[in-house]
């Protein structure tokens, strides 16, 4: 396995030898978890309701060896700055030896001592702590499905040197993502114009999101529609607000593709309709696989 921490737009191996040898590690099995109760009157025991992941922390045990002193001092200076506490998130990327490539976001632990053994000669061990607060992991080759590009079948075409679609267009198309993550991905969606009062709904799960009565997407425009915890929200191409648009029985808050505890073995429909559409239209999804360990 290798172990690289990815910190302020640099990549620093901490597996290969150059600054570090990884010797042991911990915390990357199954996510933290605490499950919702609910007792009620004389009940013995109590009622399983719910469950909330919590934050996960991997402790990285490292082996660190020079040729020199110096060399010493310099390896563990780089360990020192690459593991300072920054309000930035800080990234650790695991490629397993089958070529699997998992990713954790999260901020050092702030355990990095760094002991120095008297007669170890040019060698130390030291420990690493990682907190990642959504102690999910992700892959971070994003995945991009193209649920629709061009208009429905109402349409006919004037024969001009251009062709011209005319009519209603519109639009009832569908597709399954086989998501093979083992916890649920909330992804971002992007609704490329001309496309009236636009629906996208996961079948698997009975999510939708709806827009507003008259609300179109012009051609030339999209909208972002960003599902993300603690970034939803929905934007034009110029970066405007649009959350406006968005009609207030939609499942915004929610709307995700489900793992196969949720749903048959990950098979998440989605469907999208509208009206008003042509060949310019277009509907992405875009999202990384998430994973509750490795």
């Amino acid at each position: 396995m290798d172990v690289v921490l990815i910190h302020g737009g640099a990549a620093l191996s901490l597996s290969d030898g150059t600054v570090s040898r990884l010797s042991g590690i911990d915390g990357t099995g199954e996510a933290p978890v605490h499950r919702i109760e609910e007792r009620g009157p004389q009940q013995h025991g109590a009622t399983d309701v719910d469950f909330r992941l919590d934050p996960r922390t991997v402790q990285l045990a490292l082996w660190v060896s020079a040729l020199s002193l110096a060399d010493l001092e310099t390896r563990r200076k780089q360990l020192v700055d690459a593991f300072r506490a920054t309000v930035a998130a800080k990234s650790l990327r695991f490629t397993l030896d089958n070529g699997a490539v998992y990713q954790l976001d999260g901020h050092s632990g702030g355990s990095l001592t760094m002991p120095l053994e008297g007669g170890a000669g040019f060698v130390l061990r030291t420990g690493v702590t990682f907190r990642a607060a959504d102690p999910t992991f992700y892959d971070p080759d994003t995945e991009t499905v193209t649920l629709i590009t061009g208009g429905g079948d109402d349409t006919f075409v004037v024969p001009m040197e251009v062709p011209h679609y005319v009519g209603a267009s519109t639009i009832d198309a569908s597709t399954v993502i086989d998501y093979e993550g083992t916890w649920r991905a909330y992804p971002i969606i992007r609704i490329t114009g001309p496309i009236s009062g636009p629906i996208v709904t996961n079948e698997a799960t009975g999510e939708t999101l709806t827009f507003k009565s008259g609300v179109k997407v012009a051609i030339g425009d999209w909208y972002t529609v960003d599902l993300r915890y603690g970034n939803k929200g929905v934007t034009n191409s110029s970066g405007v607000d649009k959350i406006a648009d968005v009609a207030n029985a939609a499942d915004l808050a929610t709307w995700h593709i489900a793992d196969d505890s949720e749903v048959t073995d990950g098979m998440n429909s989605v469907r999208v309709t509208g009206t008003a559409a042509s060949e310019s239209t277009r509907i992405d999804i875009i999202y990384n696989a998430r994973y509750v360990g490795i």
